[in-house]
């Protein structure tokens, strides 16, 4: 989906593209080579330290053999395993200091795993037993502005039952209200580590080697309001291209300057894109081929 052997590369960052097929092959746990070369041979011998976002953190031994430093696969597997990883998720690496390094995990559908995911299964099984056995009281649906108390006769279930599903999907507004909000913070936040893209994954047909148009839920939640100007860098900064970004309210796309992208990168019809910011306005362009 990335590189062949799943990762790039970028300054003091690298990322890794997590395929079930080569989870744990030696390629895939590889450290860039011109990432290694910032640190010495005593940093090396260092196991490296991974923290995420929500205060986990893993310990990874360094290995070397003929060709390059690895991650041994002990540390690796443990990390793999507590994140439920190798389903295409988009990984990136940031050295912070002395061999610590921030991971933030991005899913196929562009949004960062914000919490482990045996948290965010316990939360949603919390919750569906909360919802099962509530009761609603007259002092509730008088909060919610409810005028008629729920019926006593054989049908008080039925209009129970409607009372609950009508909070539920209240609860659903709300929290996908929180999500965007909390979206929209990481975006605009001076210390997120993404300035406006966090990873965009998009499949190429023929009218896309023009004018590249984006999924609403891409342009709405990753994506800035205004008209702006982009620098598309090929992996190790190799090329480097401007193409403007139009925000248009059904068919967001990056126009001027992308043809000549896709004809000098090159880019053919059937390729999958992936972009990932890397500093505002700059993103790290990298194809695969089908």
């Amino acid at each position: 989906m990335a590189l062949n052997n799943g990762f790039g590369q970028f300054q003091a960052s690298f990322f890794k593209v997590l395929q079930r097929v080569d989870l744990y092959s030696e390629n895939m746990r590889a450290l860039p080579h011109d990432f290694v070369r910032n640190f010495s041979d005593e940093e090396l011998s260092l196991e490296m330290k991974i923290g995420a976002e929500w205060g986990s953190s893993w310990d990874i031994g360094i290995s070397k053999n003929p060709r390059f430093c690895y991650m041994e696969k002990s540390g690796w597997e443990k990390f793999v395993r507590d994140n439920a990883l190798g389903d295409n998720e988009f990984v990136t690496f940031t050295h912070i200091r002395k061999m610590y390094f921030t991971v933030n995990i991005y899913n196929q559908n562009c949004k960062e795993m914000l919490q482990p995911p045996q948290s965010r299964a316990s939360s949603s099984r919390v919750k569906t037993e909360q919802e099962e056995i509530k009761v609603t009281t007259p002092a509730e649906l008088s909060h919610r502005g409810a005028t008629t108390p729920p019926a006593e006769s054989s049908g008080g279930g039925k209009d129970k039952r409607k009372l609950n599903f009508g909070k539920k999907r209240a609860e659903e507004s709300q929290t996908s209200k929180r999500t965007e909000k909390m979206v929209k913070a990481r975006r605009y936040s001076p210390g997120a580590s993404s300035s406006s893209v966090a990873d965009i994954i998009i499949f190429i047909k023929k009218s896309y080697l023009n004018i590249l148009r984006f999924p609403n839920h891409v342009s709405n939640d990753l994506m800035p309001r205004e008209r702006t100007m982009f620098i598309i860098h090929h992996p190790g900064k190799k090329r480097s291209w401007n193409v403007v970004y139009l925000p248009r309210a059904k068919d967001a796309c990056l126009s001027g300057g992308w043809a000549r992208v896709a004809k000098e990168y090159p880019i053919a019809v059937g390729d999958t894109c992936s972009f990932t910011s890397i500093k505002p306005n700059e993103l790290i362009l990298v194809v695969s081929k089908p």
